[in-house]
């Protein structure tokens, strides 16, 4: 049953009727309440609402209808040209006003908190006796119609400014029974009236998130980081509230009214609020985020008093306090809607600087997606009855983490669900980890993160537990720290700490349990004092500068053999002389896939450093033995031939005699010149072939020296040699392809004052024609919007007959017929316009059907449109009627090659 319904079936049931519907003909009654300018007509879901909350005055409240005004119309402004409405009034024996009421539609009870200043506060000046001003709807839950208000004392706030400032208190959110003082009722766990609210919609979580920007960062005097630091560890302690109370239980995270004793409703003292958030928001960081020195613990506080004043965090606790962060998520799309909800706060709130910066989704997701993360997720499930660990150890908010867990969601659970085996073991499997209500279960056990930033790390965690709770192994630690310092107090089993050492990595320790490193390290950045004294322990490369190089080698740490890494990095990682010992690292110890250059543009305005995108799979132990084979072999060689040309530039420019040097004494000059060609390598030139062995070696004397010299930052683990030469032999022996891509275009030009551009996007392709598609749903939209003009059009066509005889009427008795000549003229102008929109609206039905028909079959894609190469099927979803359902999935095609995407999924093959 729909709240619609309900408010039909409660009116029925009414003793008093004083309101009656009729939703089919849209008409309304009302009895014996005043009805000054005579409505009978629902123009939208605010006049239902209206109609409820009458009958709930009257027969619930025990308010007399005689007494309750609707439509009370006011003239404002000088001179008096304009009138306002306030929706419903109610009066006292003294015909003063108790209740100043403004009704909204449930839809529009966030967006319009807008214009409370406006409709109720502007409004009241008009009624000078107004006791309280209500701002109202309806909540339907468990079954029944309940009060969902913001309730003013206008005595004591008869200014908009002072009740912003004191943060919007709302002594209740109930209407009070036969001119009581309203009482704000407390929120129970569990209760069927005090509960949460768990069935709101996307576009009212949207308009809260946008209500809560415009109010806490209103007015200036705090910057946007500190204010978005505060709202995360507020919503943090409020997710604590939930997870903590038991059935029965008063939540604490709510604002509390009580009895002064005078007879006046009255809220706690802010300072009350705050203490018991502040220790909501304490046991969070040992709960959830695994921090647990009581020291530090004591000097934590949700906000900063001097940068969040108390007055808005009674604002944003009254914001939230009603409905839930926990199960709202479990209602139907209810995992977008709060992850939205975050990521809304997250893009208006956190300014992004230099040094603290997203990265853009689109390289997130190509990242996830050429990793094939889909397909290694499949297979772990089918083969392993698991799925694949997977870890950023820098998530930031925790963008990689939330993408990566949608990806796997989205494709198991949904687009590819029929790709998991059927047998038993494995659906046990599948339901345990995608179970129907906490579809993201799995990522309690498989998703992994670390920030040093303390703020950012409990974004992540909340972020994290809004999309789905993913959250039980972020940790707010440094990401390079040893495997033990990421112990947790609580939440099961915890693969990060363990460690052993590695003979191939120089006996240091390693974790090797994760399939799946995702990241953009932080660049050139200072480790902090503890941080850069354990990793001279751990880390072959700890004395080197750059720490973007000391978290590859971290991630192979993390990494099992054959683990996947999909990493952002500088450019410099790729071709500067200082960082040629982190290339060779990853030759050592990576089988390189992949590397994708990104524009200049990708991070701008943050940062203009240039970025590529690495892709790369851990070795097998044995695949670093055979490369170390290799490399001695080389390195040997190298040294043989180094001496070897040091002692013929004695012999043959110096004059010493050749006997003095063992290894060339038998060397003739035939065999001096093979030496020195296979020395110089690419340095030589084909054309000098014909030079003597003098000559050559003159000619090519600054080379040797080059190729002679010794890499000294590279000795500890490379060993005595010119690294350069070594490794071009090794890799002739060790060779493979490695895919190169560059891209133009990644879909977006950002700047810091606007949302981001919308830009070509040379990574991949949205699946415009999404998948799968509810073709049922699609036409009933069609056809519910022909019966509903349908409808439209008769009820103005019987208005235009009632005016037709009205103007026939009067031309009869010879009246002047001009005023209803021209309300006819206007009822007839909606008739043609609604026609017109009926003739549209048909059409669109007819269409639909035709094409729903030719590219879905049982609701999914056909197979021979797959590829989304057919225009006439982008043009119905981008500029057609079938835009509304428009997939911004990304497209993973199987044939064609398009963007980059294409060409690297159908070329690369991971291990």
């Amino acid at each position: 049953m729909t709240w619609k319904e309900k408010v039909i079936q409660t009116l029925k049931k009414a003793k008093d009727k004083v309101v009656d519907i009729d939703l089919d003909k849209k008409t309304i009654t009302y009895n014996k309440i005043n009805n000054p300018r005579g409505i009978k007509v629902i123009t939208g879901d605010e006049e239902i609402v209206r109609a409820f909350l009458v009958n709930h005055l009257v027969n619930e409240l025990d308010y007399s209808p005689d007494l309750i005004d609707i439509e009370v119309e006011y003239e404002i402004g000088r001179p008096s040209l304009k009138k306002a409405r306030v929706d419903i009034l109610v009066r006292d024996s003294k015909g003063e006003v108790f209740f100043f009421v403004e009704v909204k539609a449930p839809d529009k009870w966030e967006a319009d908190k807008e214009f409370i200043e406006g409709q109720l506060f502007k409004l009241a000046k008009m009624q000078a006796d107004s006791k309280y001003l209500v701002y109202y709807t309806l909540d339907f839950k468990g079954g029944e119609l309940l009060d969902q208000a913001i309730i003013v004392d206008y005595l004591q706030n008869k200014e908009f400014e002072n009740w912003d400032l004191a943060g919007r208190p709302s002594i209740s959110n109930e209407l009070s029974a036969g001119y009581g003082k309203p009482r704000k009722p407390l929120f129970i766990k569990g209760d069927k009236k005090r509960g949460l609210r768990t069935n709101f919609t996307h576009d009212e979580v949207i308009s809260l998130s946008r209500n809560l920007h415009n109010v806490l960062w209103g007015g200036g005097g705090t910057t946007d980081t500190e204010v978005f630091n505060s709202l995360v560890n507020i919503i943090l302690a409020k997710i604590q509230d939930e997870d903590e109370k038991k059935k029965g239980q008063e939540y604490e995270f709510q604002v509390k009214g009580f009895d002064d004793g005078k007879g006046n409703t009255e809220i706690e003292k802010p300072e009350k609020v705050f203490e018991r958030i502040n220790a909501l928001y304490r046991r969070a960081l040992e709960k959830k985020l695994n921090l647990t020195d009581p020291v530090k613990l004591a000097k934590t506080y949700v906000i900063n008093e001097e940068k969040f004043p108390l007055s808005k965090l009674i604002y944003t606790v009254q914001e939230l306090e009603d409905i839930s962060l926990i199960d709202g998520r479990n209602q139907v799309d209810g995992t977008d809607i709060l992850g939205d909800f975050f990521e809304n706060i997250t893009r208006d709130g956190f300014k992004q600087t230099k040094g603290q910066f997203f990265t853009p989704i689109n390289v997130v997701r190509f990242i996830l997606y050429a990793m094939e993360l889909d397909n290694l997720a499949i297979y772990r499930l089918n083969e392993k009855q698991d799925l694949p660990y997977i870890i950023d150890p820098s998530c930031g908010s925790g963008t990689f983490l939330i993408e990566a867990m949608k990806a796997v969601t989205k494709e198991l659970k949904h687009k590819r669900n029929e790709e998991v085996a059927s047998s038993s073991e494995v659906q046990r499997w599948f339901q345990t980890y995608f179970p129907p209500v906490h579809e993201n279960n799995w990522a309690r056990t498989f998703l992994y993160g670390a920030d040093s930033n303390f703020d950012l790390g409990t974004a992540a965690k909340v972020n994290m537990i809004l999309h789905g709770d993913g959250s039980a192994n972020l940790f707010v630690q440094d990401g390079l720290l040893p495997f033990t310092f990421y112990a947790k107090s609580s939440g099961g089993t915890n693969v990060l700490v363990l460690q052993e050492q590695e003979v191939v990595y120089g006996n240091k320790h390693t974790n090797g349990q994760f399939d799946v490193v995702i990241s953009n390290p932080p660049f050139s950045v200072d480790l902090d004092t503890v941080t850069k004294q354990k990793v001279e322990r751990t880390f072959l490369f700890h004395k080197k500068k750059n720490s973007e190089n000391l978290f590859i080698e971290r991630y192979y740490q993390l990494l099992k053999e054959n683990g996947r890494m999909g990493i952002v990095l500088p450019e410099s990682v790729f071709d500067t002389t200082e960082n040629k010992y982190i290339r060779l690292f990853l030759f050592k110890y990576f089988k390189i896939k992949a590397v994708v250059s990104l524009p200049q543009v990708t991070f701008e305005p943050f940062t203009s450093t240039k970025t590529s995108l690495l892709f790369a799979q851990k070795k097998t132990e044995s695949e670093v033995v055979e490369w170390n084979t290799h490399w001695d072999k080389f390195q040997s060689e190298w040294s043989k031939l180094n001496t070897r040309v040091a002692n013929y530039i004695s012999v043959y420019l110096k004059g010493e005699k050749k006997e003095k040097y063992p290894t060339i004494k038998s060397d003739s000059d035939k065999d001096a010149l093979k030496n020195i060609h296979y020395f110089l390598k690419d340095y030589f030139e084909p054309k000098d072939a014909v030079l003597p062995v003098k000559e050559l070696l003159e000619k090519y004397k600054a080379e040797i020296v080059e190729v002679s010299s010794i890499d000294k930052d590279t000795i500890d683990l490379f060993g005595h040699c010119n690294t350069w030469w070594v490794f071009g032999e090794v890799s002739k022996e060790i060779d493979y392809n490695i895919f190169m891509g560059e891209a133009e275009n990644v879909g977006y030009k950002r700047s810091k004052a606007t949302i981001p551009a919308p830009r070509p996007n040379d990574l991949f392709d949205i699946e415009v024609a999404p998948l799968m598609l509810d073709t049922y749903k699609v036409q009933n939209y069609f056809a519910e919007t022909v019966a509903e003009l349908r409808l439209g059009i008769e009820e103005i066509e019987k208005t235009v007959t009632t005016k037709q005889k009205k103007v026939t009427a009067q031309n009869g008795n010879g009246n002047n017929t001009d005023k209803a000549d021209k309300e006819l003229e206007k009822e007839e102008k909606k008739l043609e316009k609604l026609k017109t929109e009926y003739s549209a609206a048909q059409r669109n039905l007819k269409e639909s059907k035709a094409t729903l028909s030719k590219y879905y079959d049982e609701n999914v894609l056909i197979e021979k449109y797959y590829e989304r190469t057919e225009k006439e099927l982008i043009d119905l979803f981008t500029t057609g009627i079938l835009s509304p359902w428009k997939s911004e999935d990304v497209l993973l095609r199987k044939t064609e090659k398009i963007k980059i995407l294409d060409h690297f999924r159908q070329t690369v093959k991971w291990d």
